[in-house]
């Protein structure tokens, strides 16, 4: 049951950072994204060695979060200059 709500929480975390990590605007995504995405880890290293196939999903969505919102940092930063 714990580990059930573990779970849910940080899969939530890491949907929200995968969300909140596209908004650069004002540097939102470093105050509201990256401080959620940690607590997702934070989540996932407790429940990591459960030998369950849904531990693998947090960190799937984190990657996808964090490829995406570099992405949309170096679209930003490049669009800027140019």
């Amino acid at each position: 049951m714990r580990n059930t709500i573990i779970f849910t929480f940080g899969l939530l975390c890491a949907l929200w950072f995968a969300w909140a990590g596209m908004f650069w605007a004002y540097w939102a995504a470093l105050f509201v994204g990256y401080p959620i995405g940690l607590l997702a880890l934070a989540c996932w290293l407790l429940i990591r060695n459960e030998n369950n196939k849904r531990t693998k999903f947090i960190p799937i969505v984190l990657t996808i979060g964090l490829v995406i919102s570099l992405s949309v940092l170096t679209y930003i930063l490049t669009a800027k200059f140019h």
